[in-house]
């Protein structure tokens, strides 16, 4: 399993390295901590020249990797390991392993593809089917989605969900995907896009819609890219709102990053669960290294 590990990894490198992009490492100690709304960083405290800091261990290398591409203008991948806390379960670990990468000039559609030949180039499938999101809620749950809490929480009633009235759109939507989840990519690798603007993360909004997608393997969430968002004012926005209520500082170089920033596409892969699958393991604890 171990050796099998080293070469699966090896394999994911070549396969960048010859489509041009350059392999770029950056701390995993970060003054600023990521910030995103539905993952919860791991502040440490460290002692460095007689002095107490607070730092956070990255959750994602993806603020670190926009500021060297603020800076560089490359195309660049990092394979690195990751934290996160609070997390368990069978598809969930508080430290795994991250694929991160980002395209020049591209979008997510360009995103799509690349990883459709990655999956190939790693004997995983040859095929994968793209769903929009409200199709899939339409089909493996029976309910029309809706980003007006009313209309959606009016949907649910209408199809015989429970729920309590003091539930927001958030929590909702997510208790329903859970269930969607599990449909997904069982016969081939599914793309789900489309996803609400609610949803859109640092993603461009286009048409109503975040220009972002998740990739679905075997019921397993794999992927997450998207078209990035370059204009500061709205990354500077959501960061405040993601940010919400927890002790968390905004990272002031990336939004200064930001003044110069590239269009470009950009995506994150679990290579934990990405080898899971391609082993045909049930469970992360399977890997037993």
């Amino acid at each position: 399993m171990l050796q099998e590990w080293s070469q699966f990894i090896q394999k994911v490198r070549n396969f960048f390295v010859e489509k041009g992009y350059l392999e770029v490492y950056t701390p995993i100690l970060l003054p600023y901590p990521n910030i995103d709304l539905n993952v919860e960083p791991i502040e440490v405290r460290i002692g460095e020249c007689g002095r107490e800091k607070r730092l956070w261990l990255q959750t994602s290398p993806e603020f670190s990797m926009k500021k060297l591409l603020s800076k560089h203008k490359r195309d660049v991948f990092q394979i690195t390991r990751v934290f996160r806390n609070n997390e368990c379960g069978r598809l969930h670990k508080v430290e795994f392993s991250m694929l991160e990468w980002y395209k020049l000039d591209a979008d997510y559609r360009y995103l799509i593809e690349e990883i459709g030949k990655l999956l190939s180039f790693l004997g995983i499938s040859k095929d994968y089917r793209i769903t929009r999101l409200e199709h899939a809620f339409e089909e493996y749950a029976g309910v029309v989605l809706s980003e007006d809490e009313e209309i959606f929480k009016n949907n649910l009633i209408t199809y015989g969900y429970e729920f309590d009235e003091k539930e927001d759109w958030e929590s909702l939507f997510f208790r329903i995907y859970i269930q969607v989840e599990r449909y997904l990519g069982i016969d081939m690798p599914e793309f789900i896009t489309h996803f609400p603007q609610r949803l859109s993360s640092y993603a461009k909004i286009k048409d109503g819609y975040a220009e972002r997608f998740e990739l679905y393997i075997k019921g397993v969430e794999i992927a997450n890219g998207w078209t990035e968002e370059t204009d500061l004012q709205v990354i500077k926005r959501r960061m405040e709102e993601y940010r919400g209520n927890r002790d968390l500082p905004i990272d002031e170089e990336l939004l200064k990053a930001y003044e110069d920033f590239p269009p470009c596409a950009g995506c994150s892969i679990g290579l934990d669960r990405l080898f899971m699958v391609y082993k045909g393991l049930d469970s992360l604890e399977d890997i037993y290294f």
